[in-house]
């Protein structure tokens, strides 16, 4: 039995059918405002084909539905992500600063700590355009204002008052006669380590995302989080992963052009089986406790056995709650994080 190439529905993908070009978030190192620039070389955040390194250490789906992102440490502040969707493959890499993709209004964020963030900019939600003030996530209030030509700037304010923190970004000619935006992205971590993302755009376009709230204040420990890709027959591999909030598994196969792209639908705890029409059988067990396995059936039809493949257990310890480590450290100047 072949299985079939996904589609749209299957895939539960929110983006449009055509994608747009993957395009990089920069996060450069501070400086104080009174200070000469600091140089900093700006990383692509997307590099095709590249394979830094690592130990994979989790997955993480994409807010889409349309594919997941396996995570690899470097070194404690060099993270990477491997991004597998319908499309292909592409790497986002946070090597000492923070890298993130853009897709057609879905942000990917990752720090060089490894913390993730994957959502669906909403336009007068969690996105917006300046010039203005804007109040963003969790209360913060954003100033944003334009600084020059295709230049701009966000002030950013804690909900209690008190400005700490500039965004600025600009665009720059692509080569081709056309603008090329260059994003300014920061985590913010608060006194009680709650964090936030947020991103700033050469448009003048802030978004911002609370992982927390999405995630139900699960860390992104590593030590937290057990995987293994498991081969489930007919080329159909199964990226399994398995932390405090429940087991997750996405499913992938290589195609004929040699890309590695979603087939099905991802499961996880609240969706646990695959719809009837799938053309396989797979479904998550005991996703509720400490042992969760995963039943498949590709080949052979309803007569066939069932494979039943248990998922890696959560490490010992590991509670589900968590605090971040501020990104912004105490300072009586105003830094400035500026994209280059």
């Amino acid at each position: 039995m072949s299985l079939s190439r996904p589609t749209a529905r299957r895939l539960g993908l929110l983006c449009a059918a055509t994608v747009a070009a993957l395009v990089p978030v920069v996060g450069a190192a501070p400086a104080a405002m009174a200070a000469p620039a600091v140089s900093v070389a700006a990383h692509q955040g997307v590099v095709a084909g590249q394979n830094p390194g690592g130990t994979m250490v989790r997955t993480e789906q994409l807010a889409s539905g349309g594919g997941f992102v396996e995570i690899y440490r470097v070194s404690a502040s060099h993270y990477w992500g491997r991004i597998v969707t319908y499309y292909g493959t592409s790497v986002i890499d946070a090597n000492g600063e923070t890298a993130a993709v853009q897709d057609n209004g879905e942000y990917t964020f990752l720090t060089p700590q490894g913390h993730f963030g994957d959502w669906i900019a909403i336009p007068g939600k969690n996105q917006f355009r300046g010039p203005s003030t804007f109040t963003i996530a969790r209360g913060y209030t954003a100033i944003v204002e334009q600084t020059g030509k295709n230049q701009w700037q966000a002030k950013l304010r804690r909900p209690a008052g008190g400005a700490f923190l500039t965004l600025q970004t600009h665009a720059v000619d692509d080569g081709h006669g056309r603008l090329s935006h260059v994003y300014a992205g920061e985590e913010i971590v608060d006194p009680g380590g709650k964090a936030i993302y947020v991103v700033l755009s050469a448009d003048g376009i802030i978004t911002s995302f609370d992982p927390q709230a999405a995630t139900g204040g699960e860390p992104p420990a590593d030590k937290c989080t057990a995987t293994r890709v498991q081969s489930i027959g007919a080329g159909t591999l199964a990226h399994m992963s398995n932390r405090p909030s429940g087991p997750r598994v996405s499913f992938t196969s290589v195609y004929d052009d040699g890309k590695e792209r979603p087939v099905l639908m991802p499961l996880d705890k609240d969706h646990p089986s695959l719809p009837a029409d799938a053309g396989i059988l797979a479904r998550i067990t005991g996703a509720n406790t400490a042992a969760p396995k995963l039943v498949t059936r590709v080949e052979g039809g309803k007569g066939a056995p069932e494979t039943v493949t248990a998922f890696p257990a959560v490490p010992k310890g590991c509670r589900g709650a968590g605090t971040g480590t501020s990104t912004i450290s105490g300072t009586s100047v105003l830094p400035v994080h500026t994209a280059r």
